[in-house]
């Protein structure tokens, strides 16, 4: 255990009238300014889901300013908004506009513990659909973000408009896929990207993710990938949580050599 000690900060940024993403910093109060790492959470976790918090404190630890955030969508299924407001916070729109956010308190220098990081650096780890959404936003944004890892991701799964069963949320983020293709492109935007990446890939994960991941390789093959044999989606890991697994432990491992490198 490191004899640093973290401090952390929690903070609510409002997104809209209805909307806000609650977060949490942590670092070590130390009197250097340390390189960002923003955590985004996949499409059906949290900020607090299962090993993000010790995640986050292994980041610290390290010498990073770690960021944690809820997605708008969780809080307004925690509030209680309509079905409808729920379903259009979920898009991945809504998910790409959350995330920049996050990247623009960060450079104007608005979240807590402001004189221990560096806006001038900034990474974001994403996971799954979070991936495919680091990935876009750092295409778009190639002087805020210096660098990207994906755990588990780079796609989100879009359903048939025809599915009869199809759920609002599934509706919605449909609709909005069908109407931005060009934008929501992860595999043309990857191979365009100028950033190092990192792609960290569970090779028991679904059959859809590993036929993402081969065509993130084909795209951009000068990039890093690392695949952890036996790894699922989230490395072995349920919610409540009971402790790091090997498959996380290595993806934690290798995505700190990849920031220190970086950074």
């Amino acid at each position: 255990m490191s004899e640093r000690t973290i401090i952390s900060h929690a903070f609510e940024i409002p997104v809209s009238e209805k909307l806000v993403l609650r977060g949490r910093v942590k670092a070590t109060e130390e009197g250097t300014a340390k390189p960002v790492v923003i955590i985004a959470h996949g499409f059906r976790g949290f900020q607090d889901w299962a090993f993000w918090p010790e995640v986050t404190d292994s980041l610290a630890e390290r010498g990073f300013y770690a960021v944690s955030f809820d997605f708008a969508r969780i809080a307004a299924k925690e509030s209680g908004l309509d079905d409808q407001s729920v379903a259009q916070a979920s898009t991945i729109t809504q998910e790409l506009g959350d995330l920049d956010t996050i990247v623009q308190y960060v450079r104007q220098g608005l979240l807590p513990l402001r004189e221990q990081y560096d806006s001038r650096r900034i990474a974001v780890i994403g996971h799954s659909r979070a991936g495919g959404s680091s990935l876009l936003l750092a295409g778009e944004q190639p002087d805020s973000i210096q660098a990207v890892v994906v755990w588990n991701g780079g796609a989100s799964p879009v359903a048939s408009l025809d599915d009869p069963n199809i759920t609002l949320v599934q509706r919605l983020v449909a609709e909005d896929a069908l109407a931005n293709q060009e934008r929501f492109d992860v595999i043309g935007k990857f191979r365009l990207l100028e950033q190092p990446v990192l792609v960290v890939q569970g090779s028991s994960d679904s059959e859809r993710l590993l036929a993402v991941n081969q065509k993130l390789r084909e795209a951009a093959p000068d990039q890093t990938f690392v695949s952890i044999e036996g790894a699922d989606h989230t490395f072995g890991v349920l919610h409540p949580y009971s402790g790091a697994t090997s498959y996380l432990s290595d993806a934690l491992q290798s995505t700190l050599a990849f920031l220190k490198k970086v950074y």
